[in-house]
């Protein structure tokens, strides 16, 4: 993301002002301006009928990074939310080359000309809710769940759960509620599992999340997790 410069008038010398998303790397091999864009998180995924996962793995299925099989839907997966992040999307065609249009809050989406509600007539809202969450999410692979909580020897992978439509719907107002209600002390102390369902609209059948809060983490292990985000 690029920085902002202001002009000091006395003195003529232009100030970088960091932008929000800057961030600082506490390694001494590395230099430079970096913000989150620079790391790369993996991302987990629901496999559907169609599209690209489909041919990889079987529907209903979750996936880290498209490679990696966390559960055939049925089993849980097991997960710390660290973080979410609720914004709005431009609803456009799906499989449009057109790269959508995102805002932070409804004063932008009313801004960009846009609504999330639907028209009179039966109008689709022109934007969308969606969510992203920071998770740790559990597995065995040392190379690909590199964080260990050492007391119960548990392997964690930090990664992106982004939820659009029903995603979000129904996995990202459950977190949004919980965080509001049951874990007002942090996302962090919540005992996530998530599995696979399915959903029908017409004739077609898809899946959808089902995500259960199970508990709460005890202090030591929601202490550490919050650490690692």
């Amino acid at each position: 993301m690029p920085k902002t410069l202001k002009k000091d008038n006395k003195e003529g010398n232009e100030i970088v002002v960091a932008e929000p998303n800057t961030i600082t790397i506490t390694n001494d091999d590395v230099s430079g301006d970096f913000d989150r864009s620079d790391i790369l998180i993996p991302s987990i995924r629901q496999v559907q009928k169609t599209g690209e996962l489909s041919e990889l793995h079987t529907p209903g299925s979750w996936v880290l990074n498209q490679d990696e099989l966390l559960s055939d839907g049925a089993s849980p997966v097991k997960l710390i939310v660290l973080k979410f992040r609720k914004y709005f999307s431009e609803n456009i065609e799906w499989g449009s080359e057109e790269q959508p249009r995102l805002a932070e809050t409804l004063q932008d989406v009313a801004k960009m000309g846009g609504t999330t509600q639907w028209g009179t007539d039966g109008e689709a809202p022109s934007f969308i809710a969606m969510g992203d969450a920071t998770v740790l999410v559990e597995g065995t692979n040392e190379a690909l769940f590199p964080f260990e909580y050492e007391l119960t020897n548990t392997r964690y992978a930090m990664a992106r759960w982004t939820m659009r439509n029903t995603a979000f719907k129904r996995a990202g107002r459950k977190i949004i509620t919980e965080a509001q209600f049951g874990l007002k002390g942090g996302l962090e102390h919540g005992d996530w599992s998530l599995y696979s369902g399915k959903a029908k609209a017409g004739n077609n059948t898809y899946f959808v999340p089902i995500l259960t809060l199970d508990g709460k983490n005890d202090e030591d292990l929601a202490k550490w997790a919050n650490s690692q985000g």
